[in-house]
């Protein structure tokens, strides 16, 4: 037993004491990847041992004895990237021969694993396990390097040998022993398996070429990977992903462009003549696409593909490799750009100065968006052509490849300025939306136009809901320029106006007509000439208004004593006035009303006027006493026979004749003599010459005196009744009569006023037009 003092001099005291005991040694068993010390009890870990430092407490892991070099002797491993090694290996701490580790339970299995070729560098990783490094001067043993077995287990872990070899915690990640970056056959870069031991220099993303961000500026991120070589800013794939090396730039996770020693993928295939490719890398993964696109002035030749500039990175299940679907395409010069580099160029082209003062138009309207009748204004939707010659675009079509013609924006050349007459829309600027215009040899030039217009029309309201509408799109250009229109029909768009073919029908809700194109001067026009159908509002506008007319005819068939006639002729009134708002709600203010609108208020001036008779009628039905010789003469005589009612002066004398006859009786009563009783004097009888006695006598003559009585009290009600049914009922008669002759007149009346009012308020009514 050896012991050792070691003090830090901070006090000083006499002599030690040390009690121990002592026992049987018992020897530790070491797991796989553990070195046992010579006292047999320690076990630190293999890529420990001879690496400088004293791990083992007896020192024994750095004995010279232990860490010498030896030549290797093993014809599995001859061809390593070195030719020393040492003993023992971390797979078993007691085979310090070769002969020991060949005779070893796993040396078949990891003899196996090392020719499957799973992995380019698996044959290298095993005999760097069983047989490690040692490099000289000092002596020093090198395991293989974590990351190496990493990427390894990776390429081999589905091999059944795999499982005989020791799990990759065990080996180091600093001071280790690794190999040196593959390469392709044309000496290339590249990274085998997923590239997890890749430690190249790459440090950019593929697409975008920026640069890779440290790794250490998240320590949170590096901390579970120590042994993954994660440094600077360089390409790395600490987590083992299968496309290989990636790593966090400005824009995000990109995979860097990197070669896989053996992968199958496409290579860079270049950039085309006149041309370029993009995204530019070293290797395309099956299914990545590339953009090819040619330089300024040049275009795809005619007979690539039908996406020339489109390439896919397909497999080819034959061949067992992958190559790009279609072929690299080839530019060649745009005639079309270098003609308008030639033609259009400043120096040569001034769009400001203007190459004619003639031009040619063709158009048509496409839609009618919008008609607003009150308002007066439309919204259409239109589209026109003009066409002028510009001597300066000529050009000769064989030094251009034959092209004769060719599509510009409108804004490279010159065009007329034109402004939209009778414009409704506060909103507008002038101009039209930009578009093409078409360019041929001969300098002629077509500018197509397309665009809505909001303008002003002209109603006509009088005869509604018969009335029409004018509405006009025009377009004037400056005062020296004149406007044709075109005489050209050759044109895609068949829907075109020209000269020989100006008119076309068009329908836009209730209202239909015409469309004419017209040129005049310097002005161009889409006249619309429109006329509504009327079935809606002879429905729901017009018929209401008759049905009120005719219904005031009512009042005069209603009895006169019946006082309802007033109020029902002051309903239909207000009924008409609601119909005289209800039509011209739908037309604008204007200094001409609608034919309709009069009639309506003729009509209501008419029924005011009736309404009034009417009134006068129901006074003089009741009215007493006889009337005028006159009135009886014209009214009751003639009138009625005109009216059909019959002479009504016949049935007055048979009135007048009972009426007299009753006053005969009258005067009877009071100065003749009732011959149903007999008086004194007047051979009346005297009482009977029977009766013998007084009594007798008296009460006869009492029975006599009652007679006379009841003779006087029925003389008296038959005056009272002559009185009653005399003249007065003459007068009555006569009043009612005329009453009734005036009603049949009134509603005769009535009938002629709307029927002659018709023709004279449409005669009336009618504006007058002015001829200049």
């Amino acid at each position: 037993m050896t012991v050792r003092l070691f003090t830090d001099s901070s006090e000083t005291r006499k002599g030690f004491q040390a009690d121990y005991t002592s026992g049987d040694k018992v020897f530790s068993e070491c797991e796989v990847g553990k070195y046992r010390c010579a006292d047999g009890v320690t076990c630190i870990d293999a890529w420990k041992r001879c690496d400088g430092n004293n791990d083992c407490r007896d020192g024994s892991d750095e004995a010279q004895s232990n860490c010498g070099c030896q030549d290797i002797q093993l014809t599995l491993c001859r061809g390593l990237e070195y030719n020393m090694m040492t003993l023992p290996n971390p797979l078993n701490f007691n085979d310090t021969t070769v002969d020991q580790v060949e005779s070893s339970a796993a040396f078949n299995d990891l003899s196996a694993l090392a020719e499957s070729g799973c992995h380019p560098k698996v044959k290298d990783l095993v005999c760097a396990t069983i047989l490690p490094r040692c490099n000289e001067s000092p002596n020093r043993q090198q395991l293989p390097c974590r990351s190496w077995c990493e990427e390894v287990k990776y390429s081999c872990d589905e091999e059944d040998s795999w499982s005989a070899f020791p799990n990759c915690v065990i080996f180091p990640y600093t001071n280790c022993n690794n190999v040196n970056p593959s390469t392709t056959a044309s000496g290339a870069e590249c990274y085998d398996g997923n590239g997890v031991n890749y430690r190249g220099d790459e440090t950019k993303g593929p697409v975008a070429g920026v640069t890779c961000e440290r790794w250490e500026d998240d320590p949170t991120f590096i901390e579970p990977y120590p042994w993954a070589n994660l440094v600077d800013n360089k390409c790395r794939n600490p987590d083992g992903d299968w496309r290989g090396p990636w790593c966090f730039t400005s824009s995000g996770f990109q995979y860097c462009d990197l070669i896989p020693c053996d992968g199958v993928g496409c290579q860079d295939p270049g950039k085309p003549r006149f041309g370029k490719r993009s995204p530019i890398l070293k290797y395309y993964w099956q299914g990545d696409r590339i953009t090819y696109t040619c330089d300024s002035g040049f275009k795809f030749k005619k007979y690539v593909p039908e996406r020339p500039n489109k390439a896919q990175c397909v497999y080819n299940n034959d061949t067992g490799e992958a190559n790009w679907d279609t072929a690299k395409p080839d530019c060649e010069v745009d005639q079309k750009f270098k003609l308008q580099q030639d033609l259009l160029s400043a120096n040569v082209y001034n769009k400001a100065a203007s190459p004619t003062t003639s031009l040619q138009i063709k158009a048509y309207v496409v839609n009618v968006i919008n008609l607003d009748e009150k308002g007066e204004q439309i919204v259409t939707a239109f589209k026109a052509e003009y066409t002028w010659k510009d001597d300066r675009l000529e050009w000769e079509p064989n030094e251009y490849g034959k092209v004769d013609r060719i599509f510009i924006l409108d804004d490279q050349i010159w065009k007329p300025t034109l402004t939209l007459e009778r414009n409704a829309d506060t909103g507008y600027s002038g101009g039209f939306p930009t578009t093409e215009v078409k360019m041929e040899n001969t300098g002629k030039i077509s500018w197509p136009v397309e665009a809505l217009t909001t303008t002003t029309c002209t109603l006509d309201p009088f005869l509604f809901p018969q009335d029409n509408m004018t509405c006009a799109v025009c377009w004037r250009a400056g005062e020296e320029y004149t406007i044709d229109c075109s005489n050209s029909t050759t044109h895609k768009d068949s829907s075109f106006l020209t000269c020989q073919n100006n008119e076309a029908p068009i329908v836009t809700g209730e209202w239909s007509g015409t469309t004419i194109l017209s040129a005049v001067n310097n002005t161009a026009c889409l006249t619309m000439r429109l006329k509504r159908d009327p079935t809606y509002h002879y429905s729901t506008t017009i018929s209401p208004c008759l049905i009120l007319i005719i219904l005031m005819i009512i009042t005069f068939i209603m009895p006169i004593d019946k006082g309802d006639r007033i109020g029902f002729g002051v309903t239909v009134l207000l009924s008409m006035v609601v119909s005289l708002v209800v039509v011209t709600g739908f037309l604008p203010v204007s200094t001409t009303l609608p034919f309709i609108a009069m009639l309506i208020i003729v009509c209501m001036a008419l029924m005011a006027l009736f309404m009034l008779t009417t009134l006068f009628i129901i006074i003089i039905h009741d009215k007493k006493g006889p009337v005028p010789k006159w009135v009886r003469t014209v009214f009751l005589k003639h009138v009625a026979r005109a009216l059909l009612m019959g002479d009504l002066t016949k049935k007055l004398k048979n009135e007048e004749a009972s009426a007299y006859t009753v006053s005969n009786k009258v005067n009877d009563v009071e100065g003749s003599v009732n011959h149903a009783f007999k008086r004194d004097g007047d051979g009346s009888s005297g009482p009977p010459l029977n009766v013998k006695n007084e009594v007798g006598a008296t009460l006869i003559g009492l029975k006599e005196s009652v007679d006379e009585l009841k003779v006087s009290v029925k003389e008296l009600s038959g005056s009272i009744d002559g009185l009653a049914s005399g003249d007065d009922d003459e007068e009555v008669a006569e009043y009612a009569l005329l009453a009734k002759v005036l009603d049949r007149l009134s509603l005769v009346l009535y009938i002629i006023a709307i029927i002659v009012a018709i023709p004279c308020t449409l005669l009336i009514g009618r504006p007058k037009i002015t001829v200049g």
